[in-house]
């Protein structure tokens, strides 16, 4: 299994007081799907909010995507690889 990965934003949010936050994703290279970014499962597990809009979501996964030094290349081809790896590859 890979061990990098990089941070995207796929339209996941809570409404909190009719405002949507948005959580980002991790995908994992050549492995199916991806994990949303939340301190756990189990019931009252708080996520990570990057923005209140999809934008400002995104913006701070290519922020964090340019620190771990990944171009926006790199990015689409590790993006791509989770997307062709097999249903059956998963974390």
């Amino acid at each position: 299994m890979s061990n990098i990965f990089v941070y995207t934003d796929v339209n996941e949010y809570d409404v909190i007081d009719g405002v949507n936050h948005y959580i980002p994703v991790i995908v994992f290279e050549n492995i199916h799907g991806y994990t949303l970014c939340k301190s756990g499962e189990k019931a009252g597990s708080l996520p990570y909010y990057w923005g209140t809009t999809r934008k400002e979501c995104q913006d701070r996964c290519n922020k964090m995507n340019e620190e771990m030094m990944f171009s926006k290349e790199d990015v689409l081809r590790i993006i791509s690889s989770s997307m062709r790896a097999h249903k059956d590859v998963t974390l």
